[in-house]
């Protein structure tokens, strides 16, 4: 049986095709593993032909909690630490983010004025010096609004898990001596940047859009909060607030050493850039 010319034309391109795909599964795994490997080092990585200076490359630094946690370098607008397919899967499964549109969705939503938190949000809002008046304040406005006891019992409980966060944020050094937490805000707005990232990198928005995604996050974040740990004790409350339940487990013990890594590495942002003033 003869075999078909056509069969000797196409199999250099099913093989040259063949070839092509493992070289992107390996260039893809390499990237993943670059990122785990930075990830359990914990130190922080930077793009050496990347700027590490200038308005972009100091609005990506609003996001270095999650570029160290995830191995990026945090002066790329493109995640340079993982591939396209763990990306998906990541925004599809903790964020349930399947599509372009979905994306920007998400993206306007962390970019507003008001956290995934509406209660902390409130409580904060009214903070008062002491405990006792703080809660009372809490009440008051509360049930001026129609808010419901049950709510106004939680609210008031928020006031106390706010306490004794801010004690153990003073005592572990996330906090000054007598510092407290502006906001939440930044725990949206940090993850915000890591959105346009990851978005960037699907091709579901473009370079430029990314850009101004992330130069709105950091425009956001040098109006409200005044330095970089001012930034990342609110970024830490936020993110405390909603996942570690009071038990100072590893959702705690994580953005704790992020917060250490990010004050002490010579190669971070936040010792190399000053916090914009003014903005």
């Amino acid at each position: 049986m003869q075999i078909p010319v056509y069969v000797y034309l196409l199999a250099p391109v099913v093989i040259v095709a063949f070839v092509v795909q493992l070289v992107l599964r390996g260039r893809s795994a390499a990237r993943s593993a670059r990122g785990i490997t930075r990830a359990l080092r914990n130190v922080v990585a930077a793009d050496k032909q990347q700027p590490t200076t200038g308005e972009l490359a100091t609005a990506l630094a609003v996001g270095a909690h999650m570029s160290l946690n995830q191995g990026v370098s945090w002066n790329v607008l493109k995640d340079d630490a993982n591939s396209a397919q763990k990306i998906y899967a990541n925004l599809k499964n903790q964020w349930d983010v399947t599509s372009p549109a979905a994306l920007r969705e998400c993206l306007e939503g962390l970019l507003d004025d008001e956290t995934g938190d509406p209660i902390a949000d409130f409580v904060l809002k009214v903070r008062q010096p002491g405990a006792d008046a703080w809660r009372a304040t809490v009440t008051e406005a509360a049930r001026s609004q129609g808010v419901p006891e049950t709510t106004i019992a939680e609210m008031t409980a928020t006031v106390d898990r706010v306490l004794r966060y801010e004690d153990r944020f003073r005592a572990d050094g996330l906090l000054p001596p007598e510092g407290q937490v502006k906001s939440l805000l930044a725990y949206d707005w940090g993850r915000a940047v890591n959105m346009a990232r990851w978005g960037y990198k699907l091709r579901w928005i473009k370079e430029q859009q990314a850009q101004e995604y992330v130069l709105r996050a950091a425009k956001q974040a040098f109006g409200v909060y005044g330095s970089w740990t001012d930034l990342s004790a609110g970024y830490a409350l936020g993110r405390v607030l909603r996942f570690d339940n009071d038990e100072f487990d590893s959702w705690y013990a994580t953005i704790l050493e992020a917060h250490q890594v990010l004050t002490t590495d010579p190669a971070s942002p936040w010792l190399t850039l000053p916090w914009p003033a003014g903005r």
